[in-house]
């Protein structure tokens, strides 16, 4: 496995998910803001209801950044400490082509499913 590869992948990913997470920033203090000078007007139901769907979405998108944001980093303090491409729980080597779809992965396909299912 090519670790600097590894790694040089893994910071331009966490660069994009960076530049996501203040992409949506921006997005919920621009809907806070249109919220907030929309209040004092009469609102249509279906026009709160959009507004309430794309804070929702936002909210949801960054969650799923910050956790991928985690994972990243935990992925490149696996390089340093030389354990990167092994299994968190049974520490066995990750499948090569797991590793090559989900560069950030920490645990191998079985335990994988198995976290899911719980």
């Amino acid at each position: 496995m090519d670790l600097r590869k590894a790694r040089k992948s893994l910071m331009e990913f966490r660069s994009r998910l960076l530049d996501r997470e203040g992409e949506i920033g921006e997005s919920l203090a621009i809907s806070l803001e249109e919220e907030a000078d929309e209040e004092s007007s009469d609102q249509h139901p279906a026009d709160v209801g959009t507004v309430t769907f794309s804070r929702e979405l936002d909210l949801t998108l960054q969650g799923n950044v910050e956790r991928l944001l985690v994972q990243v980093d935990r992925a490149l303090e696996k390089i340093e400490e030389g354990t990167y491409g092994r299994c968190d729980r049974c520490g066995l080597p990750i499948d090569p082509g797991r590793m090559s779809a989900v560069p950030y992965a920490t645990l191998c396909i079985e335990h994988q499913r198995e976290l899911e299912r719980s």
